[in-house]
This record gives C-alpha cells, sequence and structure tokens, in this order.
C-alpha cells in the first residue's frame, strides 16, 4: 500500500504539470508570429499591390504582379534558371556531404575531431569572405590555373570565374556543412554492426552500401537536400559574383525589382512564389521520403 501511496502522487504530480507545457512555448510561439508571420502576412498584402509610374506602390488588390510573374517569358526564363542552379547544386552539395560524413562516422579519436572542426569551418565564414576567396581561386591567374599549370595538368591558363561551374562551388560550400551534420546525425543513429554482418553474409561493399547504408541514411539525406535547396534559392550574392551574367536569379530579379526599379508589388510578388517554390519542394522531398518509407514496410 505504501509503494501504492508513493506512486499514485506522483502521476498526479506529472499529469498536472502537462497542460503547463504549452505555456512555456508560448514566448516562442508569439516571437515566430511577430518575427516571420507578419512580415510575412504583409509580403503577400504587398504583392497584390499595384506599382505608379514615377512611385513605389499604390495600395490595390490585382493579380496583374503574378500574372507577369508567371506567363511573361522572362520570368518564367529566371525561375526556370534558379530551380535549375538550385537543384543541380542540391545534388552536388548532398553527394559531397554524404560520402564526406560518412567517411567521418567511420572514424575515432582525434582524427574524427579533426574532421568535424574542418566540417565545421564553412559555418564560421561570411559570404562576403566565401565570394572573395573563390573570385582568388577560380580567375586565369588565380590558384586553381596556377596549381594546374605548375604541376603539368593543364599548358594553358585556366579560367573557371563566370561559369556555372563556380557558382555551383561557391553554393555548395555555403551549405555543404549544414548538409554534412544533418546527414551525420542520422549516421550516428545506425549500428556499424549491420555494415560488418552484411560483408559476413557475402555482400560486397558496393551492395551493403545500396541496401543497407544508404535506405537507413534516407532522412539525413532528405533534409540535407532540403537545406541546400533552400540555401541556393535564397541566396543571390554569391551566384552573381561567381556565376555567369546569363545566370539571372529569382533573388537577384527581387532585389533589382526592390532597389533599382523601385516596384515593390512586383518584388513581393516575385518572393512569394519564390516562397511557394520553396515550401512545395520540401514538402514533396517529405512526402516522397514518408511514402517510401511506408511501401517498405
Amino acid at each position: 500500500m505504501t509503494a501504492e501511496a508513493d506512486i499514485v502522487p506522483s502521476r498526479s504530480k506529472v499529469s498536472a504539470a502537462l497542460p503547463s507545457i504549452p505555456w512555456l512555448m508560448l514566448p516562442t510561439l508569439v516571437f515566430i508570429v511577430v518575427a516571420f508571420g507578419w512580415p510575412l502576412l504583409y509580403l503577400l498584402r504587398m504583392s497584390f499591390n499595384e506599382h505608379p509610374a514615377g512611385g513605389i506602390y499604390v495600395e490595390a488588390w490585382s493579380l496583374r504582379n503574378y500574372l507577369v510573374v508567371l506567363t511573361e517569358p522572362n520570368m518564367l526564363a529566371v525561375i526556370g534558371r534558379t530551380i535549375y542552379i538550385s537543384l543541380v547544386t542540391a545534388v552536388v552539395t548532398v553527394v559531397a556531404a554524404f560520402f564526406f560524413a560518412q567517411y567521418v562516422w567511420l572514424r575515432e579519436g582525434s582524427n574524427k575531431l579533426m574532421l568535424l572542426a574542418i566540417a565545421i569551418a564553412p559555418m564560421l565564414i561570411s559570404e562576403v569572405s566565401v565570394i572573395i576567396g573563390w573570385r582568388m581561386f577560380f580567375p586565369s591567374n588565380g590558384l586553381l590555373s596556377y596549381t594546374l599549370i605548375s604541376t603539368g595538368l593543364s599548358d594553358q591558363k585556366v579560367n573557371l570565374l563566370g561559369t556555372q561551374i563556380a557558382a555551383v562551388v561557391g553554393l555548395s560550400y555555403i551549405s555543404i556543412s549544414y548538409c554534412f551534420f544533418s546527414i551525420l546525425s542520422v549516421l550516428n543513429g545506425i549500428d556499424r554492426n549491420l555494415l560488418t554482418a552484411s560483408a559476413d553474409l557475402g555482400a560486397s561493399p558496393l551492395r551493403t552500401f545500396f541496401t543497407v547504408l544508404l535506405p537507413l541514411s534516407k532522412g539525413g539525406i532528405a533534409a540535407a537536400f532540403t537545406q541546400a535547396f533552400v540555401f541556393t534559392m535564397g541566396i543571390y550574392a554569391t551566384t552573381n559574383a561567381l556565376g555567369p551574367d546569363s545566370l539571372w536569379t529569382m533573388p537577384y530579379e527581387i532585389q533589382l525589382q526592390m532597389l533599382t526599379r523601385r516596384n515593390w508589388p512586383m518584388a513581393a510578388a516575385i518572393s512569394v512564389v519564390l516562397i511557394a517554390i520553396i515550401a512545395t519542394t520540401a514538402l514533396v522531398t517529405q512526402w516522397l521520403r514518408h511514402r517510401k518509407a511506408s511501401s517498405h514496410a
């Protein structure tokens, strides 16, 4: 009886404490609404306004801006280029982050700590510093060209500045650390004995990778892909500084409409479409992930 008497009050205390948990989340919810919800609603409202000649905007309820964004060939080309460069960058970043995360996951001791420090390094560098560094690396008189010539791999100078390759490398560098840690967190939850068991049963390393490791880590891969895609969709400085002039993306078009042409409603409409594309991609990625998980169950 004494043991039961001791248990009952503890349960009542726990149940009494549960309703107070949402109140602890209230400050965070208020901050999210104020910092993100209200500006998003203001952005949505601005997208329906009109842009007068010689002015910034006049209040209205018009779909003209969305019709221009979704039907004008130049705007559609901008959207297509943005999605294309974001998808390419996301795939490159996830592949590089996955193999690096796998390599770190299999290491032990001080070597692993050193590799983790290397992985954190890109997160400590600002975007401006990244741009300056890559602009010193890619031109014909840069470090890449000098290295290729000095090692005999090339007999003439190589200039990759102003190419899509340079843009993808710069964008990947910015988001690779976040993708790395997303994948590594999932890999840390995998029992390494599964790889040993697969090898003991006669599976080759390649088959073990595709049938054991890759399926178990697809959650981290999906999260990393979403992060890389979102980061790339929202960046314009790196793309503009390292890529070709023809690589005109949605973020660059937004700042052009906002700051140069003073067309706030059009900039808001492009921003809303950009947010919709990002949200749709994230939802589709998660849906495919859960769909495959349910099909294998």
